[in-house]
């Protein structure tokens, strides 16, 4: 049995989701240590390593190209999700034999991942979402109709008719706004369209959902949605159809929605899944 070691160690959150994500799992990891899991730090002889980040794409490529073992993802595949393998390391990951594990956040990627994988490449992939730390509060009393999430994938004449049509509405712009702004806008919004068309692990549809907030969006944009649960499931942002979901939304119980998102965004569940994982593919 060979022990694992987590390549490029995050010492504290970042800017955007993915450092923050990895940040919490990391601490969490960090919790429960093991003699076989080693996080940070050179490489040994023997050990596996575990990229996690896109920075270290190419090492875990040419890990594949010389045959040593290695464990990859979730930040590592696809640099465009649009136009996959367009990088030559991506390829020569999703060739190599010598892959035991992939980690993503969704099922819609999961199945990106395996369209474009190559022969070679037999490693399970294993689906979790990244832990969120610190965690929002639950619902206050609303003082917002629609939180609009403006991210990518959308036109301007959308957002204005959203706009129109709900006056009590607030708009987040990614990557222009403070975490704890974020926080406390879900926390007092009776719902949200998240504007995304392609994000694997959206961290801040975590928080949304976690503030109570149920959300409208695509599959391909906000995978963690649970249709009719926590949101709904639309074909394509249109809006029409984002009105009458907002308004689906509107009646669903934003405690209930905190509740579920509990459950799947739980942390020690998280942690067993990703640990449970990675000491199968220590064989």
């Amino acid at each position: 049995m060979s022990n694992i070691r987590l390549i490029r160690a995050v010492d504290c959150p970042g800017n955007h989701g993915p450092w923050n994500g990895q940040f919490a799992l990391q601490k969490a990891l960090s919790a429960r240590p093991l003699d076989w899991l080693a996080i940070g730090g050179p490489l040994e002889d023997g050990e596996i390593p575990w990229f996690w980040c896109w920075l270290d794409r190419a090492a875990a490529a040419m890990c594949g190209a010389n045959g040593r073992p290695f464990v990859v993802g979730p930040n590592i595949l696809f640099d465009n999700s649009r136009q996959p393998c367009r990088v030559p390391a991506e390829r020569e990951i999703l060739n190599a034999a010598s892959c035991r594990l992939m980690f993503t956040e969704s099922d819609w990627y999961r199945r990106l991942i395996e369209k474009h994988r190559r022969p070679n490449n037999h490693a399970p992939i294993v689906i979790w979402p990244y832990p969120i730390d610190p965690k929002p509060g639950g619902p206050l009393s609303p003082e917002y109709d629609l939180l609009v999430y403006a991210k990518s994938g959308y036109r301007n004449r959308l957002l204005a008719r959203l706009r129109r049509t709900y006056r009590r509405s607030l708009v987040i712009r990614y990557g222009r706004y403070r975490r704890r702004e974020l926080f406390d806008a879900a926390r007092r919004s009776r719902a949200c369209v998240y504007l995304s068309d392609d994000d694997r692990g959206p961290l801040a549809l975590a928080e949304i959902s976690l503030a109570g907030c149920p959300a409208v969006g695509i599959p391909t944009g906000a995978p963690f949605i649970q249709h009719g649960r926590t949101g709904i499931f639309l074909d394509r942002l249109d809006a029409t159809a984002c009105i009458e979901a907002v308004e689906d939304c509107h009646e669903l119980d934003r405690p209930g929605v905190a509740a579920l998102a509990a459950e799947q965004f739980d942390t020690d569940r998280i942690v067993d899944t990703v640990l449970a994982s990675l000491d199968r593919a220590r064989c």
